[in-house]
């Protein structure tokens, strides 16, 4: 919970932790940590080690990213392609 707080505090959006059973039977509480930004591996390269030094910082086990798709001809209308020039991958 600690390091989903932080990754918030950070600029993340952060899901509602959630408990799941494991192939071993093991519980296990864990969340999605968020971020809209260009597919740039920079950028994402950017976002991972911040991310990976917060699992470090916490103890937690950091999983990966990955990416939603999203339908170019979707009708969400409020997500036009902007893309942040300025954007370093980091969240503050």
């Amino acid at each position: 919970e600690k390091a989903a707080v932080e990754a918030f505090k950070l600029g993340y959006e952060v899901t509602d932790p959630e408990e799941l059973e494991v192939e071993d039977g093991d519980i296990v509480i864990c969340c999605d940590i968020l971020s809209e930004c260009a597919l740039n591996a920079d950028l994402i390269d950017a976002q991972v080690e911040q991310l990976m030094t917060l699992a470090e910082k916490f103890d937690v086990e950091y999983d990966g990213w990955g990416t939603y798709f999203e339908d170019p001809n979707g009708e969400d209308g409020d997500d036009e392609d902007f893309v942040d020039e300025d954007d370093d991958g980091v969240r503050h």
